[in-house]
């Protein structure tokens, strides 16, 4: 190389003009040329150069420079450097960095606090330190103070990055006070020496002006893993940056997401306190218990600010994916097991069922058990979850966590449900959730007996021929078809539980009941939840001296056949309801008319068998169905139907599609060529056209 740089000087020499012409010019002008040679310094020349320079001295006499000056330059600065190399290794050394990565927004509110940071790559052969001096400033334009009010990050105290490691400066900027756009760039500098190594990407930040709905995530501190069922204590910081003030009556509050409004933590809200005012910059910190799934998996905790009934507004929280495990649970002395829904743990509950004594009490602890064999009782025990004895809210209230029973997809028995009452008195199912989970076994052996039409395979369960049973504040849900609970015995006990999605109105055959009772004289059907059930969602097959009370029936995304029904199985049951009081009930249809019948009395929209008998109906709802109240094939003059002071609206107008094709329609119908119906001076309008065969 200093061959090639003497070939260099020397052809310079010649007169042909350097790249730094002008500025050589300027130097020449002051004489810094001789300065930069010490006198008594030989210039060097690279040999065969001085027979070339005399050619060019002879040809080129008017513009021949001495050589003694360039030469010399150039050997002094050439000696001088192999010198200085060799004295001195660290002279080797250089300052360098490569930008990495960078973490920022790209719109921010005036004045806004927000934390950011920026990854550079030392790649030089120097160490950065801070007694050295190395920091990061800010750029475009260098050293303004636009996001600190200053043009430094500085690293800590002691600190080291050696050549190769990579620093991420972490800071706090704060939006200027004027809405625009302004640049975000930076670049390593080493103090008093120079600015190295490469930009930062220059980011455009969008500054805005205040808007009266905003906020910003602060901090949040969550567990990343949990158990099932397990309570914990958790918070999460928000500030307001919009202009208006959050308080509790204005219904402000910390709102779930990921999926939006989620109870998957048991709450979906966490509101201000009474009386508490967060302004413009305040900050709130909302500290709330939370409780994990029964069931092991992954789940999401994310959250946002809304003003209920209004707008959600401001920023997400970060998501957490909070990993909840399901621990060994003692069934019973002596079986443990994992219940995390995936093995099945029938044998296991039968085991301990077998091992209670009659009359007693086998609580099994809340988790998720897979069930593939079923679950068979047959002598008097209560079955319930462990420590919700003497709890009158249901499974699917705000902090119940209950044991679930699931069918895994491998179960395909023609048994009649994956749990069976058989045979026997005083059994009490309580505090379960029973899911069919008819999604994961649609295409099984069992999907293809429910579609051939042997519904018995698609129950989720049964109480047959069980007398002073109980079924209380449970959950029956998801049946693949059939019904979720088939009930039969006398003196039984239905109070406060949920039938939810059964079955698939849509698929023929795949249909389900929420609630089929058989037979039951004095029964107790009382405060039930029933939805989106799709054959009927309520029917009784007889039942002297039935109460059926305050049970709420909605259909806001299936079609149902009956929201309510009396009937008698096509002449299998009795059908008698002598002394029955069914009243106090609702059936939502909801705008899409989702039920075929409101309530229906009487087989004959189905079949001609025989009339139900007796039965007082009253006082009861219907909303928004095709057919508000149909009566057909009820009552005989020994035994009539009561029926009156029931409230019908938004029944279809004229007319509508039902599955035996468009019928007329009317709030209250009564076939009075066969059914006797006492109406007890009830004037309310009526048709009096046959539905028979319209199921």
């Amino acid at each position: 190389m200093l061959n090639w740089l003497f070939k260099q000087d020397v052809h310079f020499a010649s007169g042909q003009t350097r790249p730094d012409d002008a500025r050589d010019g300027r130097r020449r002008r002051r004489g810094s040329l001789q300065e930069a040679h010490p006198a008594g310094v030989p210039a060097r020349r690279d040999p065969g150069s001085a027979s070339r320079l005399r050619e060019q001295s002879e040809v080129e006499a008017p513009r021949k420079v001495p050589m003694s000056r360039h030469g010399s330059r150039f050997l002094v600065f050439a000696t001088t450097l192999l010198l200085c190399l060799a004295a001195s290794p660290s002279a080797l050394a250089a300052d360098s960095a490569i930008f990495v990565s960078q973490s920022l927004p790209t719109v921010l509110t005036t004045g806004e606090v927000r934390t950011v940071s920026v990854t550079m790559q030392n790649n030089g052969t120097t160490p950065w330190t801070t007694a050295g001096g190395y920091k990061l400033g800010t750029h475009n334009p260098m050293d303004n103070t636009l996001w600190l009010g200053t043009t430094r990050v500085y690293m800590n105290p002691d600190e080291v990055v050696a050549p190769g490691a990579s620093r991420t400066f972490t800071f706090n900027i704060t939006a200027p006070a004027s809405a625009g756009t302004y640049n975000f760039q930076w670049r390593m500098v080493h103090e008093g020496i120079a600015w190295f190594g490469g930009l930062s990407t220059n980011v455009a930040i969008t500054v805005r002006a205040p808007v009266p709905y905003d906020s910003q995530f602060v901090s949040q501190s969550v567990p990343t893993s949990l158990g099932a069922g397990q309570t914990a204590s958790v918070s999460v910081t928000m500030k307001n940056i919009g202009t208006n003030v959050w308080t509790a009556a204005s219904n402000y509050s910390l709102g779930a997401q990921n999926p939006q409004d989620n109870s998957t933590w048991g709450l979906g809200r966490v509101n201000l306190a009474p009386g508490e005012a967060i302004a413009q910059n305040g900050q709130k910190t909302f500290t709330f218990a939370i409780t994990a799934p029964p069931t092991a998996g992954t789940y999401n905790f994310q959250w946002k600010m809304l003003q209920e009934g209004y707008i959600w507004f401001g920023a997400l929280s970060p998501n957490v994916a909070i990993s909840v495990t399901q621990p060994p649970v003692t069934l019973c002395p002596g079986v443990v097991v994992t219940a995390d829904g995936t093995t099945d743990l029938g044998p296991a509950i039968q085991s301990c069922i077998n091992a209670t004594p009659s009359g007693g009490t086998l609580d099994i602890p809340a988790g998720t058990y897979g069930i593939a064999t079923q679950v068979l009782i047959t002598q008097p025990i209560t079955l319930r979850t462990q420590g919700l004895a003497g709890s009158t809210a249901n499974c699917e209230a705000p902090g119940v966590t209950c044991a679930v029973l699931k069918a895994l997809p491998t179960f395909n028995a023609n048994v009649g449900g994956f749990l069976a009452v058989q045979s026997t008195h005083d059994v009490n199912l309580d505090h379960l959730i029973l899911d069919g989970n008819r999604a994961a076994r649609l295409g099984t052996p069992a999907a293809s007996q429910c579609a051939s039409g042997n519904n018995f395979s698609g129950f989720n369960a049964r109480m047959s021929d069980c007398t002073a049973c109980r079924f209380t504040h449970n959950v029956s849900k998801n049946a693949l078809c059939g019904t979720a609970l088939e009930f039969r015995g006398h003196d039984g006990t239905l109070i406060n539980n949920v039938f939810r999605s059964n079955g698939q109105n849509a698929t023929s055959n795949l249909w389900a009941d929420g609630l089929t009772i058989h037979y039951s004289d004095r029964v107790t059907v009382t405060g039930n939840t029933f939805v989106d059930n799709s054959d009927v969602a309520l029917i009784l097959g007889g039942g002297r001296y039935a109460v059926v009370t305050n049970n709420a029936i909605s259909q806001p995304g299936q079609v149902v056949f009956a929201g309510l029904m009396l009937d008698n199985f096509n002449g299998g049951t009795s059908g008698d309801f002598t002394g029955a009081v069914v009243t106090g009930n609702t059936i939502d249809c909801t705008s899409a008319r989702n039920c075929h019948f409101g309530i229906n009395l009487g087989p004959h929209a189905w079949y001609q068998s025989t009339n139900i008998l007796g039965g007082d109906v009253h006082g009861n709802v219907v909303a928004s169905a095709r057919q508000g109240i149909n009566v057909d094939g009820a009552g005989t003059s020994a035994s009539p139907l009561v029926l009156y002071g029931n409230t019908v609206s938004n029944a279809a107008p004229g007319s509508a599609s039902f599955l035996c094709g468009s019928h007329s329609t009317s709030p209250l119908n009564i076939n009075t060529a066969d059914s006797v119906v006492n109406r007890n001076g009830d004037t309310a309008p009526m048709t009096a056209f046959p539905w028979h065969g319209c199921p």
